[in-house]
């Protein structure tokens, strides 16, 4: 009796720590995905169902595993009186606008910030500095009379994010009105290198939040694409 007791006690902490490791386990995906929390969305701009698993960051910059609340409401711009196309998304526990994350390459974990974890071009501003441990990099546009670039610099190596249709002003050249603000800087992949999540707009009527990671860079490059959504206005 005692040794059969003995094996069952065995048996349900084998349990209990498999599913401790599950639930730690990097999400499995087909690719990275992005996504804002107590948000409104256009019904077509977001395809995720209620229920599945992201990754939130929180204040002190710690991704947690939760599971989003996507409810159908009205839509004051696309909609007629009596339908409801929108979609709204929550997550229990978070109150405010709350990114969310998942991917192979994302772990539910502590996310080192770097220095500022978050900046925005000024006017006239033509280079940023973010600090990433004892690495610096650089964002900044380069613009010619028709278009800006958007680029980030680490260690002597320059890469082009994306590119914008180029308004002049008097003598200078600006990325039109579009905000192209970082919201989060820091290490998102642990591998020591510098990711960004930033509006990669190209128009005025959109909003684009963009991840691009580290590890998903390929062919000598500082960072790839690894998940974007489009948010449009009108």
């Amino acid at each position: 009796m005692e040794r059969m007791e003995t094996r069952d006690y065995r048996l349900e902490r084998w349990l209990a720590v498999l599913l401790s490791l599950l639930f730690f386990l990097p999400f499995v995906a087909k690719a990275d995905d992005i996504l804002f929390a107590n948000v409104s969305y256009h019904g077509d701009e977001m395809p995720y169902r209620n229920g599945e698993e992201f990754l939130a960051l929180t204040h002190d910059g710690v991704l947690a595993p939760v599971r989003i609340q996507v409810k159908r409401e009205h839509d004051p711009i696309v909609d007629n009186e009596g339908e409801v196309t929108g979609k709204h998304v929550a997550v229990p526990g978070f109150e405010e606008y709350t990114l969310l994350l998942r991917g192979r390459k994302l772990n539910p974990g502590k996310v080192v910030l770097a220095e500022p974890d978050s900046l925005e071009l000024e006017a006239g501003v033509t280079k940023a500095t973010i600090a990433l441990g004892r690495t610096t990099s650089h964002v900044y546009y380069r613009c010619s009379d028709t278009e800006c670039t958007f680029v980030l610099e680490t260690g002597g190596v320059s890469q082009d994010l994306f590119t914008v249709e180029a308004e002049r002003r008097g003598k200078e050249i600006f990325a039109g009105d579009l905000s192209h603000a970082i919201s989060v800087a820091g290490d998102f992949d642990h591998d020591g290198k510098l990711d960004l999540v930033m509006n990669a707009a190209t128009h005025w009527n959109e909003s684009r939040p963009t991840l691009f990671l580290s590890t998903s860079a390929k062919g000598g490059k500082l960072v790839g694409k690894a998940a974007e959504i489009v948010m449009t206005g009108c």
